[in-house]
């Protein structure tokens, strides 16, 4: 809880259409052939030469589809004929008469590398150069590895598809991968920055097509398998091709999202007669910083009880990723689930299913969006430490010397008066629709000022698995707070109407606790432009915040984020704060800025000369 400095001695459901992604039994005329899935439970196509793109057959590329890497996927199945290359041979039915025909843009992949822009990893039209090309080149999972990047905590656009399988006219994936492969990877590591190769929110194409409309393993061709004849396919199982929306902010009363996959079936009735339901939801960098994730699957849109299922360590590519998993056999669920979030951020949900004697698996690419700008802040010890958000806005408002000091003191958007029941500070913009103030991540319903701190994680028990957690009694000194949440989930500011040329400066400090890695995330219009800090995914561990015993806490200032445009169409500038001395302990390096300890009067402080022109103004020392 806070006290006074002298004793702190502690530390909208948008269904953008659903495509025919077809999953069923292979083969003709009653076969039982083993379903191709993008997690190794089918045959693959035979890999591309990488050199002429010549369709050579060669060994299987070695991996589970999700993971890149692994071992050779091979047949599970049994009864129908297997296609292993493109001399497919009619079945007894006689449904083929022609093989399958290979798209424009087939997969290649280059040799394995850990450096992307070793200049053997380029594509005829897709270069690397030194900064990489947005691309998985060598198809393992990850984007422009070893390739420089502008500064620690910016990202960028990229694509879980090689160089070699996009449209040349639009230098991007086709099919089904337009969508789904997309992400952003973040930049880390600290005097030489590189890409991380995460790219965070994107899925892989599949080895092989569908037979059904959705071209899944972009080659810009639909149905036209090399595992499988799609000349007589039955199609059993039809899943979303495109991303869902919703907010980060959900009404816990009635839940936004429903993912009803009884729609996916030819015969929405044949679901009841679907077996081992299994939905697996994973996230974003503070899913994985916090104890738990800040998300939850239920079972109705009535979320005020705890979440369906288990926190799960084991996701995503090198299987260190958590998240939450939920079965029909543990959990009771089935066809329909309600996946709710507190935080932005782009999440992959995997389901599968059974259904007459085969396994089918579907992959849905979920983004949580808030509009304008928006400000999340985790750290390595939540439930021990409180570390703080900040953000100003540096320009536009009558203050004679921009920065958080003296009679500028209004522009900090912070625990003390940004709250949404919180009074004492100029509010930058007109209020937002109440339905914005709602939900886990909120510390108030009703009122709903822009901007505001819609959670202030003052303490938590790491315990608790809930996003909704249970209340903590309100907490009168300094300044009276609100009820909050026992659950240990990310601050988070919100601008949701800021306009063109708007410049904020984001921070965290170490308000009470010994030690802290802070980690930031900064969202424009739903895109993921700042994901800066302790990240244990990529092995980030800068900057630390520590306190000197005397209430001293650190302030790690990040930088500037300059809004261009207005309304549903921003984009942001980053640019990062960096230190001139770094101290070894605390910045790491020049990369970052956290002013040492100071006194109570100015810890909290930016410096207060050239703020709005330049980022490294900022910075103390």
């Amino acid at each position: 809880m806070r006290t006074p400095p002298s004793l702190r001695l502690l530390g909208v459901l948008a269904v953008a259409g659903l495509g025919a992604a077809t999953f069923a039994p292979l083969g003709c005329g009653g076969g039982s052939e083993g379903l191709v899935s993008r997690d190794g439970g089918g045959v693959v196509v035979p890999p591309i030469d990488e050199e002429t793109d010549s369709g050579t057959i060669g060994p299987v590329d070695p991996g589970n589809e999700d993971a890149g890497g692994g071992g050779p996927v091979t047949d599970s199945g049994g009864g129908g004929p297997v296609f292993a290359d493109a001399d497919i041979v009619p079945d007894a039915s006689g449904c083929t008469t022609t093989p399958p025909v290979r798209g424009p843009y087939p997969r290649a992949c280059k040799p394995a590398t850990t450096n992307e822009c070793d200049g053997r990893s380029d594509f005829a039209g897709a270069p690397n150069g030194g900064t990489g090309n947005g691309f998985d080149d060598d198809c393992d999972g990850l984007v422009d590895e070893g390739c420089g990047c502008p500064s620690p905590g910016v990202t960028k656009t990229c694509f879980l598809v090689s160089g070699g399988q996009i449209d040349p006219a639009t230098r991007e994936p086709v099919g089904w991968c337009k969508a789904a492969s997309r992400g952003t990877v973040d930049c880390v590591g600290q005097e030489f920055p590189k890409w991380s190769g995460v790219c965070r929110g994107a899925s892989p194409p599949f080895q092989d097509d569908k037979c059904a409309p959705g071209d899944y393993d972009c080659d810009g061709r639909e149905l036209n398998s090399f595992t499988k004849d799609c000349t007589c396919q039955t199609d059993a199982v039809t899943c979303p091709t495109t991303p869902f929306e919703t907010v980060p902010y959900p009404n816990p009363q009635n839940l936004p999202l429903k993912i009803d996959a009884s729609q996916w079936f030819g015969n929405p009735a044949n679901a009841a007669q679907a077996t081992n339901w299994k939905w697996t939801l994973r996230g974003g960098d503070c899913d994985n910083i916090q104890p738990h994730p800040s998300f939850g699957i239920y079972k109705t849109n009535n979320a005020t009880g705890a979440p369906l299922g288990r926190t799960v360590t084991n996701l995503g590519r090198a299987s260190n990723e958590k998240g939450r998993e939920v079965t029909q056999g543990q959990d009771g669920v089935t066809s329909v689930v309600y996946p709710a979030f507190s935080l932005s951020g782009d999440y992959i949900m995997d389901v599968s299913l059974q259904f007459g004697g085969q396994t089918y698996t579907c992959s849905l690419n979920i983004k949580a969006k808030a509009p304008g700008v928006r400000a999340e802040a985790c750290w390595d010890t939540m439930g021990n430490t409180d570390v703080d958000l900040h953000m100003v806005k540096v320009n536009g408002l009558n203050c004679p010397t921009p920065g958080w000091s003296g009679t500028c003191a209004h522009q900090d958007c912070l625990w003390s008066n940004c709250r949404p029941d919180a009074t004492g500070m100029t509010r930058w913009y007109s209020a937002s629709p109440t339905s914005a103030c709602v939900g886990w991540g909120s510390l108030a319903a009703g009122a709903c000022p822009n901007p505001r701190l819609d959670r202030d994680n003052i303490s938590c028990n790491t315990a608790q698995q809930n996003p909704a957690g249970s209340s903590a009694p309100p907490i009168p000194f300094p300044i009276p707070l609100p009820p909050t949440s026992d659950f240990c989930g990310s601050e988070n500011i919100n601008v949701d109407a800021p306009q063109n040329g708007d410049t904020f400066a984001v921070g965290t400090v170490l308000y009470s606790g010994t030690s802290a890695k802070p980690h930031i995330n900064i969202y424009c219009n739903g895109q993921r432009v700042v994901s800066a800090g302790y990240n244990p995914l990529t092995g980030s561990n800068f900057p630390v915040l520590r306190d000197s015993g005397a209430n001293d806490g650190d302030f790690w200032k990040f930088g500037l984020v300059k809004v261009n445009g207005s309304g549903a169409n921003i984009t942001c500038d980053v640019t990062t704060t960096k230190s001139t001395t770094p101290i070894a302990n605390k910045d790491g390096s020049t990369s970052y800025c956290v002013d040492k300890n100071a006194s109570n009067s100015t810890k909290n402080l930016w410096k207060n000369t050239s703020v709005a022109n330049t980022a490294d103004g900022l910075c103390f020392h």
